[in-house]
C-alpha cells in the first residue's frame, strides 16, 4: 500500500513542478519585454538629448547673434547703416511702383 500512497505526492510534485516551470517562462517573458522596453527608452532618451543639445546652440546662436545686432546699431556708424538701409528702401519702392505701372 505504500506504493498507492506515494502515487498522489508525485503527482502533487510534479504540478508543482509545471507550475513553476509556468511561473519562470512567464517571469523571464517579462524579464525581456522589461530590457526591449529599456533599450528603447534609452535610445529615445539619447535622441531627446540629441535634440535639446540643438536646440540650446540654436538659442545661442540666436542670442548671439542678437547682441551683434544690438553692438551694431549702438556703434558710431549706426546713423550710417540706417540711412543706406533707408535708401536701398526707397530704392526698391520705386522700382516696385514702376512695375506696378508697367
Amino acid at each position: 500500500m505504500p506504493l498507492l500512497e506515494d502515487k498522489p505526492t508525485v503527482n502533487g510534485q510534479h504540478g508543482a513542478i509545471q507550475h513553476f516551470d509556468q511561473l519562470l517562462v512567464e517571469l523571464l517573458g517579462r524579464y525581456t519585454d522589461d530590457q526591449k522596453k529599456i533599450v528603447q527608452l534609452t535610445e529615445e532618451n539619447k535622441t531627446l538629448k540629441a535634440l535639446l543639445q540643438q536646440a540650446k546652440s540654436h538659442v545661442n546662436v540666436f542670442e548671439k547673434t542678437g547682441k551683434d545686432v544690438k553692438n551694431i546699431l549702438t556703434s558710431d556708424n549706426s546713423a550710417e547703416l540706417m540711412q543706406k538701409i533707408n535708401a536701398y528702401i526707397k530704392e526698391i519702392d520705386l522700382c516696385l511702383a514702376y512695375f506696378e505701372q508697367v
